[in-house]
């Protein structure tokens, strides 16, 4: 049995958290999160932590074939208050008795309700994770992944682990596991993962928005010391289908300067095909080049550093810092700052999981602050999101 004055200190955390919970913090709603997931291993003997663990791959494979299936999306569509198997098997063209094997684990972790023997009926779960943004991640982090951890301990063996590869003779865990290709070039091959990625990045690029209206310093962006017309107020570079600044447009339509989108040309004619918003401008940009907006307030990069090896960043950020205006420019990248100690769940798998998918990093506050300064930038303040899971880091030239 696990030791009972652990399980009541991990119980108490959780209590005292929960209360601080209440406020609406984002960092004290991650603390209850953890408090809770602590309290878990305190509950569990090390022998029962361990049969959870190596079960829950199971709950993945079953929620991405219920997804596959179009089991979610016919409970999430459903006329009546619940459905059998056999109607969802009508449905679905998938056998009756599969369905309810599937169900049974789905609802165990709470992505659908069971109601009866073989009944099910659509939860907020069950909505959420039929929204093509959220249905996108799961499949684009199982369909690449999984390919990754089967063939993981064989590479081990075989390559060796090379966490930031020297040349096209060191494989990574992703080329290994995906036949040489490298994560971008799979993307370009495999338009249905290029859409699962791209539903699934909408619906996570909502940071810069919320960030400029909760924090002084973003006030003091717009409109900073200029006001000409052609001033530029946000550079997004890297910014894929604009997401982070039409929500910005939509958020901040009184904002002067002018917003700017940067991706590779590929990119910014397909976003140009869909209308993007009037406030904003378009413009084809490879950010292994130099930055062509010269003094811009701000050039926003989000999840684009974790993509990359230090040094292959020190390119993409001093290509930027070079346009930079002294005492008036900012570079916001906003990503994870993991912690030296004690790092939250979420934020180390990710670390992990870019480490699989590209070669990347989710870096510590001592990690950016070493990047930076190799760039010539300097931190000048480390801004919690609403979230708490990924911060804003604002850098400018170093004095």
């Amino acid at each position: 049995m696990p030791h009972s004055r652990a399980l009541q200190d991990a119980l108490r955390k959780v209590q005292d958290a929960a209360q601080a919970d209440s406020t609406g913090s984002g960092q004290a709603h991650v603390d209850f999160l953890e408090a809770i997931r602590k309290l878990n291993l305190a509950s569990e003997t090390p022998a029962e932590t361990l049969m959870r663990m190596r079960f829950e791959p199971l709950q993945s494979a079953a929620i991405r074939i219920a997804l596959e299936a179009g089991i979610f999306a016919a409970l999430d569509e459903a006329q009546g208050p619940s459905m059998t198997a056999t109607l969802l098997a009508t449905k679905t063209g998938y056998d009756a008795l599969l369905i309810a094997r599937i169900m049974r684990l789905v609802t165990s972790v709470g992505v659908a309700d069971e109601v009866g023997e073989n009944t099910y009926t659509a939860n907020d779960m069950t909505r959420l994770i039929n929204q093509p943004g959220l249905s996108g991640g799961e499949k684009h982090h199982f369909d690449l992944f999984f390919p990754i951890g089967a063939r993981l301990v064989e590479y081990m063996h075989k390559t060796g682990v090379h966490q930031f590869p020297k040349d096209d003779t060191e494989l990574s865990p992703f080329r290994y596991a995906h036949n040489g290709m490298h994560f971008f070039e799979y993307f370009d091959k495999t338009p249905e993962q290029r859409k699962y990625l791209d539903d699934y990045m909408a619906v996570r690029r909502v940071g810069l928005a919320t960030w400029f209206e909760t924090f002084p310093m973003a006030q003091t962006l717009c409109p900073g010391t200029k006001t000409d017309q052609d001033a530029v107020l946000l550079v997004d570079v890297g910014g894929s289908w604009g997401h982070e600044l039409a929500a910005f447009a939509r958020a901040h339509p009184d904002a002067h300067g002018r917003l700017i989108l940067q991706d590779l040309p590929k990119v910014i004619e397909k976003v140009q095909g869909e209308a993007p918003p009037a406030s904003v401008e378009c413009m084809a940009y490879d950010f292994f080049t130099a930055q062509p907006i010269k003094g811009a307030r701000a050039y926003y990069f989000r999840n684009i550093c974790h993509d990359w090896q230090d040094s292959i960043c020190e390119q993409i950020l001093v290509n930027t810092a070079q346009s930079m205006e002294r005492g008036y420019s900012r570079i916001l990248i906003d990503e994870y700052v993991l912690p030296d100690t004690g790092a939250p769940i979420r934020g180390s798998s990710m670390d992990f999981l870019m480490m699989m998918f590209c070669s990347g990093i989710e870096r510590t506050k001592r990690q950016w602050e070493s990047l930076l300064d190799r760039c010539g930038l300097e931190i000048v303040r480390v801004w919690k999101t609403r979230s708490d899971y990924e911060q804003i880091i604002e850098a400018q030239l170093k004095e």
